[in-house]
């Protein structure tokens, strides 16, 4: 019996082994040496049994990870349970009056958060491609160029279909790249997209691409983009050739030329130039050249070709003259004449007539009066003819203008062909026309000029007070009153030729034209108001330091900041004038204005202490003696290396990455800002569940 029971035992002991082998589970090797197992784990705290990779327990103990989750596994259970309710979010439409506040005060930042942040990890609603549309154009207008083609590429991850108004925005975002190199470049990769893609474009992205691709500085593409379009049969309109002439100003050698083919190409398929092409010209007779002689006759030769195809009678000239038409005497000689020789027709009519009547009396017969009544009619007709020939006859002109107008429909190419070279805006301008043909070629195609045709004229116009009244005369003539933006360029073209008494004049005419304004009270809205540019350029004309400190104070009492151009603009006057304190003094304006110095005032700044030096080695070397120019230039010297070390000149000087203000948020002002963002109402919706009426019985 104790045998039996001896042999049960070992048994039972054999099948527990046998059990606690065969599973495989971990067991602790020791309870005292892992007691703080949930704080520590090593891999030898825990044993394997039987592992199913391993063979035996002589491989060695293997870890597992307890903890098997990723962080982006972590975020996705969290945007997966924090999901908000439907009152919690707002419509797109509010999402985009939301953003389109924030672009209204030119937050970039916060405008592109409300939908990277708000908008998608906060109030997981999914945006449309208006709300991309409206952040890629604020980009466009900016030169963001990046950020634009990063929220296109979220746009298409998204399954979002671009639209003609997103291929737009991205082609501004190229023009406007402060790096024209890198707008090139994304410009035709969007290019050859469209293309890949098989996206046709309308109009619109066509005319866009051509201003991009003229802005970044190659002028065939845009002329291959034109002839795309017509080989397509699409209607080329006066807009696309506002654009080729914008993109013609990029070419700087050779623009103006470019622009003159274009013009005629214009006028050779009938589209009337409007406001905008009169003014793009002038801004090429102002920006560009007209190039090599080749390139003039080249030119001359399309004239010469168009002239042709219009096949003009010999009785037109409307280019023949800059002055008005004026007749002569010999043209009024001829007038009385004219009605001498109708009175007497008349007279002889009249006794003809009354010849007829009595024979026709006389002779009783109806068909001879008829037959010659009939003479007597076509007599007067024939009279009648005359005298409109007579008044149809050209008009005698009584000065020839010299240089012909080349925006002219009819342009005479063998007077043309006497220039050579034309250097200077103010020939350049002569060759369209001058000051006052210029004006009768734009009514003629009935386009009436504004103040931004003058403000263009200004720099193109002869270099004299008379040129200048002559000009604002034809303004008062035409009834176009001057804006401000007008009146600073006046004054910084007598300010470039140092006529400054006439330059301070031009604030006398400001203040008479607001005295004609007040009278008016519907022109009180449009008072002339001087601007920082006005005092930028008055800043050209202060010689003397009492002229300077007039201006800040001036400045001051108006409630204008100053900034460092109009200082550097000061002191630039102080060191050609080589007047020490003059300088010290616009030094120390900077110091306490808190304003951080540019390349340019450095180097004014450099140049007069290079300047000086020279100055002071060559009087060593002549054995002269200037004790006040050499205590003067010492007591400079001091000062201006301490000023160097207070204002931080290597910080000051660091070039700062032009889309850095549009990756940091706005920074808070310490005085208050006009500037309030109103949050949209949300719409709190009861879902409420329809119960059938069921009446009481």
């Amino acid at each position: 019996m104790a045998f039996r029971t001896i042999n049960l035992l070992k048994n039972i002991r054999y099948g527990n082994n046998l059990f606690r082998f065969s599973t495989s589970t971990f067991v602790p090797v020791n309870n005292k040496k892992i007691a703080n197992v949930n704080q520590y784990k090593t891999e030898d705290d825990v044993v394997y049994l039987e592992d199913p990779d391993c063979f035996g327990t002589l491989a060695g103990k293997s870890r597992i990870d307890e903890k098997l989750e990723d962080d982006d596994d972590i975020k996705e259970e969290k945007f997966l349970s924090n999901i908000p309710l439907k009152s919690q979010q707002l419509t797109i439409k509010q999402y985009a009056d939301l953003i389109k506040q924030y672009l209204k005060f030119k937050r970039i930042k916060e405008a592109i958060d409300i939908l990277e942040i708000r908008m998608l990890q906060e109030d997981k609603v999914k945006p449309e491609n208006y709300i991309y549309n409206i952040l890629i154009g604020a980009c466009a207008e900016v030169g963001y160029t990046k950020k634009a083609f990063k929220l296109f590429n979220d746009m298409k991850r998204r399954a979002l279909k671009p639209t003609g108004d997103t291929y737009t925005c991205l082609f501004e975002a190229c023009m406007n790249s402060p790096w024209p190199a890198y707008g090139l470049k994304m410009a035709t990769h969007l290019r050859n997209l469209m293309i890949e893609k098989g996206v046709e474009p309308n109009i619109t992205n066509y005319n866009v691409m051509i201003k991009t691709f003229g802005r970044c500085s190659d002028l065939p593409t845009a002329f291959k983009i034109v002839d795309e379009m017509i080989s397509k049969k699409i209607k080329i309109r006066v807009h696309t050739f506002n654009h080729l002439l914008h993109a013609c100003i990029s070419n700087k050698e050779t623009g103006l030329k470019s622009a003159l083919v274009v013009w005629r190409k214009m006028l050779k398929m009938r589209e009337k130039p409007n406001i905008y092409s009169f003014n793009l010209m002038l801004r090429c007779v102002k920006d560009c050249n007209l190039g090599t002689k080749e390139d003039m006759l080249e030119v001359f030769d399309i004239i010469q070709e168009h002239n042709m195809l219009l096949n003009p009678a010999p009785k037109v000239s409307q280019i023949e003259s800059s002055q008005t038409y004026l007749p002569t005497n010999n043209f009024i000689e001829s007038e009385e004449s004219v009605q001498q020789q109708s009175s007497k027709k008349e007279s002889e009519f009249n006794i003809e007539k009354k010849e007829n009547k009595f024979k026709c009396n006389e002779v009783n017969e109806g068909q001879n009066c008829n037959v010659e009544n009939n003479h007597s009619a076509l007599d007067l007709v024939e009279n009648t003819v005359e005298l409109v020939e007579n008044f149809k006859k050209p008009v005698p002109l009584v000065e020839k203008r010299s240089v012909p107008n080349l925006l002219s429909k009819l342009v005479q190419v063998n007077e043309v062909m006497a220039l050579q070279e034309v250097t200077t805006p103010q020939d350049k301008f002569a060759i369209i026309g001058g000051h006052e043909d210029f004006l009768k070629e734009m009514q003629v195609y009935s386009v009436i000029p504004d103040v931004k045709i003058f403000t263009q004229m200004l720099p193109l116009i002869e270099n004299n007070t008379e040129a200048e009244n002559k000009l604002m005369e034809s303004m008062k003539t035409l009834k176009v009153k001057p804006d401000i933006d007008f009146y600073n360029m006046l004054i910084k073209k007598r300010c470039l030729r140092l006529d400054y008494d006439t330059a301070f004049e031009v604030r006398n005419l400001i203040e008479e034209d607001n005295v004609v304004r007040k009278t008016h009270p519907l022109n009180k809205k449009n008072k002339l108001k001087v601007n920082i540019m006005t005092y930028g350029i008055l800043a050209m004309a202060c010689s003397t330091r009492s002229k300077a400190d007039e201006l800040l104070n001036e400045m001051k009492e108006k409630q204008i900041k100053v900034n460092i151009e109009i200082l550097g603009t000061l002191l630039r006057n102080g060191t050609r004038q080589m007047q020490f304190g003059y300088i010290l003094h616009i030094m120390e304006v900077v110091k306490q204005e808190s304003l951080r110095v540019n390349d340019v005032f450095i180097k004014h700044l450099e140049a007069f202490n290079d300047k000086c030096t020279t100055i002071m080695e060559k009087n060593k070397k002549e054995d002269r003696e200037s004790p006040i120019f050499a205590a003067a230039y010492e007591r400079f010297k001091s000062i201006y290396s301490n000023w160097l070390k207070e204002i931080n000149i290597q910080e000051a000087l660091k070039p700062e990455h032009p889309w850095k203000q549009f990756m940091e948020p706005h920074p808070t002002p310490i005085q208050r800002e006009n500037i309030k963002i109103i949050e949209p109402k949300r719409f709190y919706k009861r879902n409420r569940k329809f119960i059938p009426y069921t009446p009481k019985i």
